[in-house]
């Protein structure tokens, strides 16, 4: 038997800890090299693109006059114009003059007519804002119409750039009918398709308006004493903002989630899908005992999203998606509308970490009224009567305040305890002879119904005090802001 030499190999295990050392250092440059050429080259899920917004800059007193102490600020929607960018392929379609553009580092390239766009004001309205191509098929069958649809281009959810569509029988759709997505000639969609490549930047634009309202100028009554801890008053139209407080800071925002809620699941869910419920959870007060599982369909679920604020059918729509990928698509929605202030931690706003600002929830406000009006539509019903698949009928009556009166545009209440009461309101008021849309947002309020109110009364009060008309032009030249909506 040979003899065991036990001595220890001091410079063996130096050497292997020299190859252990450099393999870890290698591996890891791998790692994180191929994160960051991931994170490069591919767009995260959902991959709605963001416009990074920069943060104002000027001279000292430019920036003071951005303050949260300003009566009025400007925010203003980004033009086709200014979102090109210098450098690589992007994809511009003009909602108002109905043309797409292809361009090539910042030059314009090729132009088609659009045939179709959705319908404003229906849950189907084209959605505007930033996104990238995120799927390519050279004939994709709709499981939503059930039709062909050549050259398609998935750019959001449900929302597709595509040709002609025609019924499997070959039978051609009529070119007028969208669904929402942005129907060309299938000659042009075959061209924009050949352009295109998966993660090409694409920007739908629409305007606010036809024609711009002129500024507001008013008086300087002071505002009243509100109880909420951050608050805005801002048009709709213009983007003047006329009075706010701690505007910029986020806040828990409770059950005012559920409008990102909606407007996720109107735009990438179908509204002829169908979900189940528990017939308890329909019932005010809630019955959880009764957990009879009822079928409706999703667009009918819309009412008791907004109108009692129901936290288990926010959570069935995003379990039918997906909750963590419909989440995801609520935090990119809010990116893209230039909410940078806003997160999302579930579909209800039960959770504490649902944050946002008086500032991106008017953002949100603007899209919805201009974009998503059938949401507010919603919100502002006095009752529905909703049926299930087997004909069981259930009547709702709306929890949000201001709901009965004819000024209100639309909007949603909130409260948790960490939030206290929280609402975003859009009023229609008579100013001068024209209505002008106003939007009021209080968070961490201990009443927003009286903090709402008070603010509408203020504005109204002093705006209406003044002659605008008259004197548009000494309106104060405004600071604008630039956000995509």
């Amino acid at each position: 038997m040979s003899k065991v030499n036990h001595s220890f190999d001091w410079r063996g295990c130096y050497f292997a800890f020299k190859v252990f050392a450099v393999c870890l250092a290698v591996l890891g440059a791998g790692h994180w090299g191929f994160v960051y050429a991931l994170a490069y080259f591919t767009q995260p899920t959902p991959s709605t693109l963001v416009a990074i917004q920069d943060t104002p800059t000027g001279s000292t007193d430019a920036a003071a006059e951005l303050s949260s102490t300003t009566p009025q600020r400007i925010i203003n929607v980004l033009t086709i114009a200014e979102a090109v960018p210098p450098k690589a392929k992007f994809i511009a379609a003009d909602l108002v003059n109905m043309k797409l553009y292809l361009y090539e580092n910042g030059t314009t390239t090729a132009e088609y007519p659009i045939l179709t766009k959705g319908k404003p004001g229906t849950p189907w309205e084209t959605p505007s804002g930033f996104y990238a191509i995120q799927t390519k098929e050279q004939t994709h069958f709709s499981t939503i119409g059930h039709v062909y649809m050549p050259y398609s281009m998935q750019f959001y959810g449900n929302y597709f750039i595509h040709g002609l569509t025609y019924y499997p029988d070959g039978t051609p759709v009529s070119a007028s009918f969208s669904g929402g997505c942005i129907k060309l000639s299938t000659a042009d969609a075959e061209q924009v398709f050949a352009f295109a490549d998966i993660g090409t930047r694409v920007f739908a634009y629409d305007s606010k308006q036809d024609a711009p309202l002129p500024p507001l100028v008013l008086t300087s009554t002071p505002t009243p004493h509100i109880d909420a801890h951050s608050y805005l008053v801002a048009d709709i139209d213009t983007g003047d903002i006329y009075a706010e407080q701690n505007a910029q800071e986020r806040r828990p925002i409770a059950s005012v989630t559920k409008l990102m809620t909606a407007l996720v699941a109107n735009e990438t869910i179908s509204l002829d899908k169908k979900i189940a419920v528990q017939e308890g959870e329909l019932a005010n007060p809630q019955d959880m005992t009764n957990t009879i599982p009822k079928t409706f369909l999703v667009g009918d679920l819309f009412y008791p999203l907004l109108m009692q604020s129901n936290n288990a059918v926010a959570d069935s729509l995003a379990a039918h998606y997906g909750t963590r990928g419909f989440v995801a698509w609520m935090n990119t929605t809010a990116q893209a509308l230039g909410m940078i202030s806003t997160t999302f931690a579930d579909t209800s706003g039960i959770s504490p970490d649902d944050v946002s600002t008086p500032e991106d929830l008017y953002r949100l406000a603007v899209y919805l009224t201009n974009k998503k009006s059938f949401v507010w539509n919603i919100t502002r019903a006095p009752s529905k009567t909703i049926v299930a698949d087997d004909g069981s009928h259930y009547t709702l009556t709306n929890f949000n305040a201001f709901s009965d009166l004819a000024s209100f545009v639309g909007g949603k209440v909130g409260h948790t305890t960490q939030a206290r009461d929280t609402m975003v309101s859009v009023f229609s008021l008579p100013i001068d002879g024209e209505k002008r849309r106003i939007a009021v947002v209080v968070l961490d309020s201990n009443n927003y119904t009286a903090d709402t109110q008070k603010l509408v009364d203020w504005f109204t009060t002093s705006a209406g005090a003044t002659p605008n008309a008259a004197c548009a032009s000494c309106a104060p030249p405004p600071n604008y802001r630039q956000i995509p909506l």
